[in-house]
């Protein structure tokens, strides 16, 4: 059994006992047991819980995104000998000189949570520091503000405003995601009838910086 396989075994596994009993009350011991391999297996490929479940997000994600975008539109971390930077994780598709159109993304990204939606949703509640949705936090908000830099295509807006606006569509995108996912069983569609506002948050991004643009230049 090759890596990837051994790391999906353990990871299903995990998601497998999220059916049947809280995930907090799983343990390495609970997980290990079940795929009949031993601790140094999973430590050898998972430095920890919190680690396995940022993987398993990615692992989806990733999938959904590689049947969704070309890989010329993909976005990978650096490649470096942690596991979770041979996954795709966010997209540069742009609609425009200093436009980006990133609805699909929102789509994979929601589509990534429904598929283990019980799994998640217990994942999501968890507000440690080393939970799943700050480690969504710390991976998006450079992301938003690239795309910020993308959209600004060198027009000036002060440092301290740009990382506002990154900070502030990051939490919106991703609370949007975690309430509806955790606070509301009975939605199965976590993005909803976005319709004409699916690319909301890079829209608003262009309108903000572009009437922001216009003050500075009346």
């Amino acid at each position: 059994m090759n890596a990837l396989n051994t790391m999906l075994l353990i990871a299903n596994t995990f998601v497998d006992l999220c059916d049947k009993m809280p995930l907090k009350k799983i343990s390495i011991s609970d997980i290990v047991e079940r795929t009949g391999k031993n601790r140094k297996t999973f430590y050898y490929h998972f430095e920890n819980k919190d680690y396995l479940i940022n993987w398993i997000f990615r692992y989806d994600l990733g999938l959904a995104l590689r049947d969704t975008f070309s890989e010329g539109a993909l976005l990978y971390e650096n490649a470096s000998e942690d596991s979770l930077s041979q996954f795709p994780y966010y997209v540069t598709q742009k609609s425009g000189v200093r436009s980006l159109d990133h609805s699909m993304f929102f789509e994979c990204f929601s589509k990534t949570l429904e598929g283990k939606r019980k799994f998640y949703t217990q994942a999501l509640l968890d507000n440690s520091p080393c939970s799943l949705r700050n480690y969504l936090y710390d991976l998006y908000l450079p992301t938003l503000k690239n795309d910020i830099y993308l959209i600004l295509s060198n027009r000036y807006l002060p440092a301290e405003n740009v990382q506002f606006l990154a900070e502030f569509y990051t939490c919106a995108f991703l609370y949007y995601f975690i309430r509806r996912c955790c606070t509301q069983p009975h939605v199965t569609n976590l993005i909803g009838h976005a319709g004409p506002f699916a690319n909301i948050i890079h829209n608003s991004l262009e309108m903000e910086i572009r009437e922001a643009q216009l003050r500075r230049n009346l």
